[in-house]
């Protein structure tokens, strides 16, 4: 599973590289291929620190298996 971003905004969109928990925040690639694949049972907690970070405020972010 991959997460993909959209901009709430802009419409701008790609997909979830990487996330710093020590940064607090997420690495963008626009390459589905180049996204990092999440397991099931870690996809919803990461999603859940994303939001916490602040991302969601300008961010939609969605699942894609």
């Amino acid at each position: 599973m991959v997460i993909k971003w959209t901009n709430k905004y802009s419409g701008e969109s790609g997909y979830v590289a990487s996330v710093s928990r020590k940064e607090r925040h997420f690495v963008n690639t626009p390459n589905y291929e180049e996204a990092r694949v999440y397991s099931a049972n870690s996809v919803s907690r990461i999603i859940k620190d994303l939001t916490e970070f602040g991302e969601a405020e300008d961010n939609y972010f969605e699942v894609i298996e």
